[in-house]
């Protein structure tokens, strides 16, 4: 996989995970009945990015530091 691609996944994952966190969290307020089967269902979502993730570094170590670096700096993957 391309070094340029890996990092635009990241950035995907980093942001989806971020989005769905916080969507998890509004689940307890706002889901109803449904609430605590959907904040599940987000959890699960939110294990398969981490899947993801790490299946990114396992390609591009060299990754990983750059990505804390990004969130630091930035707050975000750039």
């Amino acid at each position: 996989m391309d070094k340029g691609y890996a990092i635009l996944v990241l950035n995907a994952c980093f942001r989806a995970s971020r989005e769905l966190g916080e969507v998890a969290t509004m689940t307890e307020d706002f889901g109803g009945d449904d609430g605590p089967g959907l904040k599940s269902q987000l959890g699960m979502a939110v294990g398969e990015i981490g899947r993801i993730t790490e299946t990114i570094y396992s390609l591009h170590p060299d990754l990983h530091g750059y990505v804390e670096q990004q969130i630091e700096t930035y707050g975000r993957v750039s």
